[in-house]
């Protein structure tokens, strides 16, 4: 009887052991890393210079804008007065720019403070696809409709424009061109001076400040 007993419980392993499943588990690691691109380039008119050489231009100003009323100088749109600049960016962004004196100063004297920024203005336009009113935000363009002037550092120039498309993008995405006058008195938002050049008494002298530019993640 206890043969007959070992021998059920023996096929009875054997019948277990042929059942159960094998399994072998691996892990494979994924990471995906998202490095932030925030990058703005100056292409072209990184140096602008205005020579006031006749009264008409002292009268009129001097644009870069063949459109510019009142500009005087410029046959056709100039590219002298011209700033174009991309910015590639992964995520969205804000751009800030300004002047970094509170006017321009005088090189051969700089006691000669008397020329304020805001004879200085500039227009805005997107030559990306990304659009104003869309992707994009310029309140003191006002959406690039106005010449604006140029005024002292921190000015939100350039933001997101609150739309479900951000403007995050490349270079194609996002690209502008800043077209300079000065003494043209434009502008209703952010206006220029409305005194001409020639009625301000403004002693002869080289004129400089920095325009400074600081793009920003938001």
């Amino acid at each position: 009887m206890k043969k007959i007993l070992l021998s059920i419980f023996t096929v009875s392993i054997l019948g277990s052991g042929i059942s159960q499943a094998v399994s072998d588990r691996n892990t494979i690691p994924v990471a995906v890393n998202l490095n932030r691109v925030l990058r703005m380039s100056v292409n072209t008119g990184g140096n602008i210079e205005f020579t006031f050489n006749t009264i008409a231009q002292y009268k009129n100003g001097i644009s870069g804008d063949l459109a510019s009323s009142g500009s005087a100088g410029t046959a056709a749109a100039n590219p002298m007065y011209i700033t174009s600049f991309t910015i590639a960016a992964s995520t969205k962004w804000r751009l800030d720019y300004g002047a970094e004196d509170a006017t321009f100063i005088g090189v051969d004297n700089p006691a000669n403070i008397g020329l304020t920024l805001d004879n200085v203005g500039f227009s805005l336009a997107s030559t990306g696809t990304h659009a104003f009113g869309t992707e994009l935000a310029s309140i003191p363009t006002n959406a690039g409709a106005e010449v604006a002037a140029l005024q002292a550092y921190p000015v939100v120039l350039l933001t997101d424009g609150g739309n479900a498309a951000a403007n995050a993008g490349d270079a194609t995405d996002n690209a502008f061109t800043m077209t300079w006058r000065c003494g043209t008195a434009e502008g209703t938002g952010t206006p220029m001076n409305t005194d001409k050049l020639i009625e301000q008494g403004l002693a002869p002298d080289r004129y400089v400040t920095n325009v400074l530019f600081n793009l920003i993640a938001l």
